[in-house]
């Protein structure tokens, strides 16, 4: 009986650990994407004399399901609305939403956050205001749009370019890693890299509060079939297996998401951090052989976007640790503190970044 002839392995191939067969998207439930919801406090909690008790109560039973209902019916309106339209109900909406929240604590965060980051573009207060207008337009627009997200790639909406870094991250071999920031409209990162530009695409997610809008984003996502996963070790143990079992799944993953009540990326002057997202990027990038390639979104105009893809993070040649963590989030920051900056208007994480106060930096 003749040997079997050992097969070398492509460029682009992922590493499979011995031992383990690899494991298919389509032997995981859909179902397993969705995060658990919370327990519903007691009814009676309505009537509590307990001020949190009540608030729990009133917030689950009461607001959650009347925001979710006006949610619901919204999105299922603008889902079929054409997508300039969507945009721009978003963009005119977003006056109201900006008068009735300026005085609340997150809202004073982003116009400090905006004139520490951003002094040229408002160094008076007119322009100040007109940057924080602009920025909760951009907003406005970004919530509007996730109604549509799904045909912003099909209708050619979203413009690429760095193409042919796609290619050379590719031939470095491993899955694609794919790192971003919440620019623009960030989920049509999620659906242009998984309707065209390297499907299956997989990644981590961050639930809202509002069960009912997780469910509206459930729905989304499956429609394109996108198997994005909440926080949790299942969550985590599939990832890994997806990336490192010899698929070609690619991932996506937001480094700048908000942890510990503060966003750690980019650093303004700040520590690196040893955990999170972009640490989990690098390990799963050392894991699985894979290619780390920052990618990011901005809004020409109305509904049409620029996806930036640049150049893939080098790798070390021969290491057991291609990536070395430490190292790799400074070269992140080097790539992705500039791009903030220049785009602060379109950056959603204004609203959570906690910046120290002057002098203890």
């Amino acid at each position: 009986m003749r040997e079997k002839a050992e097969v070398a392995p492509r460029p682009g191939d992922t590493p499979r650990q011995p031992g383990r067969p690899p494991l298919a998207l389509d032997a995981i439930p859909f179902e397993e994407t969705y995060p658990d919801e919370p327990s519903a406090p007691p009814l009676h909690d309505l009537l509590a004399r307990d001020r949190e008790r009540n608030q729990s109560a009133r917030r689950h039973w009461l607001r959650h399901p009347i925001e979710g209902t006006v949610n619901r019916i919204f999105h299922e309106i603008l889902r079929f609305t054409p997508c300039e339209v969507t945009s721009g109900v978003g963009a005119a909406l977003s006056p109201l939403a900006y008068r009735r929240y300026r005085d609340r604590k997150f809202a004073r965060r982003i116009a400090r956050n905006l004139k520490t980051l951003a002094p040229d573009l408002c160094d008076t207060e007119a322009h100040h205001e007109a940057c924080l207008k602009t920025w909760w337009c951009n907003i406005g627009r970004t919530i509007a749009e996730f109604s549509s997200v799904n045909r912003l790639w099909p209708e050619g909406r979203i413009t690429v370019e760095g193409a042919e870094n796609l290619e050379v991250a590719r031939a470095m071999g491993g899955p694609l890693i794919f790192v971003s920031m919440h620019l623009a409209t960030w989920e049509a990162i999620f659906a242009a890299v998984q309707l065209g530009l390297a499907p299956p695409n997989i990644g981590p997610f961050q639930p809202e509060p509002n069960r009912f809008t997780n469910r509206i984003v459930y729905n989304s996502r499956k429609r394109r079939n996108q198997y994005l996963f909440p926080p949790g070790q299942r969550s985590a143990y599939r990832l890994h297996r997806l990336l490192t079992g010899g698929g070609a799944a690619s991932m996506t993953i937001f480094i700048d998401e908000v942890r510990d009540n503060q966003v750690h990326l980019p650093l303004f002057g700040r520590k690196p951090p040893d955990k999170g997202n972009a640490v989990v990027a690098i390990k799963l990038a050392n894991a699985s052989g894979g290619t780390l390639v920052p990618i990011y979104l901005t809004r020409k105009k109305g509904a049409r976007f620029r996806l930036r893809i640049l150049p893939p993070v080098p790798k070390r040649p021969a290491a057991d640790t291609p990536y070395p963590v430490p190292d790799t989030i400074l070269k992140f920051n080097e790539i992705f503190e500039p791009l903030v900056l220049k785009n602060i208007r379109e950056w959603y994480m204004l609203a959570e970044l906690r910046l120290p106060k002057r002098g203890k930096a």
